[in-house]
């Protein structure tokens, strides 16, 4: 019988009666209330097993098992209950902290807020009336002039040992992390403290304050490791990264700040060993950041690392953090890191000159090769690795770019950072990871983008060419990748070249040249060439771009582009008239033409817009025209686009309603005849 399942209906037994049965039932009933107690005692093990676990060591506190093996029935039953069968206490519930209530959405009782007040408000009432105290004996003892300066950083030394006593009273008591905020407000009065006795009143050197500081700093930090405490590790490393800023008097270099931060950083680096502490990493950059930022703001020096010294030491704490951080940040926080030397590009970008761009360029590929290391990391969690495969390689290519204006240097370093990325794409698909691949491709397409463009940016026709050639180059290479990011290269590349095309179209002198006879025409004819070839190569493919660019996407985006290079050749053609005949037949002829290819390509957005072009063609003929002067154009633009519209109304006739639709990927395209 189950010991919750009592027949009897009564939590109480009746007295027994004496006999061999009766004898029997008693022993029954007090084995199943025994049986009950046990299972009570085994569930309290059970919510009691992480503490313990921590607390207990192997083969001491377990029997000489390992303190990783659940515990038997029989190892909770060797304990003592915690309540008797015959008159025992009451078994005591297990305790609730206030953040479990909170967590659980439960109301607080009376009793609770009263415990709540108790603990919290009362220390909050006791730390405000005492600072009260010390602020009324501070303002008698300045009126009375008994504060010297000595006296006060004395009264503050004392204040920050007491706070530190305090702190490790109550850690020793077992209040870690309030005896850690003790340690931590005891930290930041020494700062005060160091403040006051350095650059303030002068009382020891600056470097004396430094290295108290410091000394607190390390020994909170140790301390801090100890416990396996990240609040108090995160407040002893701002501590000794703050520490030049309170104790300095103005003075110092750029040189001996970063110097210092980058130990301070590197210090930190080796001795963090725990995942979970991101409020630690975060320490880390926003130091780094502040560094850079303030090494910024202080004179350049004169000597030659002056333009590069802080991008040298974001370099220098992303590679530190790729040997020596955590192994789960060797990916997040050196991305992080070279993300600082944006500061240093900035800093840097009118004092690098021309005569040095050889050490510009060495100090550039310093900083890509820790970047591409960082990105060849692999992590659990890769948080934004897309956005930094894009975005970070182009910080070292500003430190390369800005220190030289050399057009040829500037085209090899955009060319050597396209091998860079293409080189990363080829070890990503080594390793089968092709979301990666497809960022390292898309970073290859824009470097190449900007070598051409560095090279051939004032020969307007091999630019148009040398673009389109690139864009045909990185569809063929993005043919069978996964991701679809690729296809923002081709885009980049093709695109660049046909809005150069358009703009070199629209330079051109009104009427004063052949339709598509001119080197602007060539342009056009390149570009149109490479949307082509691209859009053939992408169809052809097995990856993310063939099935976002879609056959009715390509076939779309090329018309498109033909329609516009055809509509911006005739618009102002010879002469006033003579264009304005041409550009309505033109019209006409296009929407007719786009209605044939529509059906027989089986894509019905195309006839639409043939469709769509036609009753333009028409809208102009009856508003524009008019304004021909010669009756012959005139008539001859009434009749081009009357024959026009009636060969479309026939096509609508002849077709019987049987358009078709959009034969995209079925095989079925020109399946419906004209």
């Amino acid at each position: 019988m189950s010991p919750l399942d009592d027949s009897r209906g009564d939590s109480t037994h009746p007295e027994p009666h004496a006999g061999p049965d009766n004898d029997i039932a008693n022993r029954l009933a007090a084995l199943e209330r025994q049986v009950l107690l046990s299972q009570v005692e085994i569930a309290e093990l059970r919510r009691a097993m992480p503490a313990v676990l921590l607390a207990a060591s192997p083969g001491v506190a377990t029997g000489g098992r390992s303190p990783f093996v659940e515990p038997t029935v029989a190892d909770a039953l060797r304990r003592p209950p915690r309540g008797d069968v015959a008159g025992g206490p009451p078994l005591a519930p297990a305790r609730r902290t206030f953040a479990d209530r909170l967590q659980s959405g439960a109301r607080l009782s009376g009793a609770e807020l009263e415990s709540i007040v108790g603990r919290y408000g009362t220390l909050a009432l006791a730390a405000l009336v005492i600072l009260m105290a010390v602020g009324a004996v501070i303002k008698m003892a300045v009126e009375r002039g008994l504060l010297t300066p000595e006296v006060r950083v004395a009264a503050g030394l004392i204040v920050a040992a007491l706070l530190a006593a305090a702190g490790l009273v109550f850690r020793r008591r077992g209040d870690v992390r309030y005896g850690g905020v003790l340690l931590a407000v005891s930290l930041a009065v020494i700062d005060l403290v160091a403040w006051g006795a350095g650059p303030r009143f002068h009382i020891v050197s600056t470097g004396a304050a430094l290295g108290v500081v410091d000394l607190a700093a390390v020994l909170l930090a140790a301390l801090a490791l100890h416990d396996d405490s990240e609040f108090v590790f995160s407040v002893a490393v701002a501590g000794a990264l703050s520490a030049p800023f309170v104790t300095s008097d103005g003075g110092g270099t750029a040189l001996a700040l970063l110097l210092y931060g980058g130990s301070v950083i590197a210090g930190a680096l080796r001795a963090v060993r725990n995942p979970e502490w991101w409020r630690a990493f975060g320490v880390l950059v926003g130091g780094a950041l502040v560094y850079a930022l303030a090494a910024a703001s202080m004179t350049a020096s004169s000597a030659w690392y002056g333009p590069y010294l802080v991008t040298m030491f974001a370099t220098a704490c992303a590679a530190g953090a790729l040997l020596f951080g955590e192994a789960e940040w060797r990916s997040e926080l050196p991305r992080s890191l070279v993300g600082v030397a944006v500061v240093g590009v900035l800093a840097g970008w009118y004092l690098t000159g021309s005569e040095s761009h050889w050490l510009t360029v060495g100090v550039a590929l310093a900083l890509a090769g820790v970047t591409y290391a960082a990105l060849a990391e692999r992590q659990p969690t890769m948080r934004l690795w897309t956005s930094s495969a894009l975005a970070l390689p182009l910080v070292s290519v500003g430190v390369a770019y800005s220190g030289t204006s050399i057009p040829w240097v500037r085209t090899g370093v955009f060319a050597l950072w396209t091998v860079f990325a293409l080189a990363s794409w080829q070890l990503e698909r080594a390793r089968v990871d092709h979301g990666r691949a497809g960022a390292h491709l898309l970073a290859a397409a824009m470097f190449g983008c900007l070598a051409i463009t560095a090279r051939l940016w004032a020969l307007p026709l091999p630019f148009v060419a040398a673009l389109a050639v690139w864009g045909v180059v990185v569809a063929a290479l993005s043919r069978d990748e996964v991701s679809a990011l690729p296809l923002a290269g081709v885009v980049l590349s093709a695109g660049g070249a046909a809005l150069s095309a358009f703009d070199q179209l629209a330079s051109r002198s009104a009427y004063s040249y052949v339709p598509f006879l001119t080197r602007s025409s060539l342009s056009a004819l390149c570009a149109s060439v490479g949307l082509a070839l691209a859009g053939e190569l992408i169809g052809r493919g097995r990856g993310g771009s063939a099935s976002v660019g879609g056959r009715s996407m390509r076939m779309g985006v090329l018309i498109g582009f033909l329609i516009v290079w055809g509509r911006m050749e005739v618009a102002q053609a010879y002469s006033p008239d003579l264009a304005g005949f041409l550009l309505t037949s033109y019209y006409a002829g296009c929407g007719v033409a786009s209605i044939v290819a529509g059906r027989r390509l089986g894509i019905g957005r195309l006839r639409v817009a043939g469709l769509g072009l036609a009753l333009y063609a028409a809208f102009k003929a009856v508003v524009e025209v008019t304004d021909i002067g010669s009756v012959g154009l005139r008539v001859g633009s009434y009749a081009a686009v009357g024959m026009f519209l009636l060969g479309a109304g026939y096509l609508y006739r002849e077709s019987g309603g049987r358009l078709g639709g959009d034969a995209e990927g079925s095989g079925e395209a020109g399946s419906v005849a004209v």
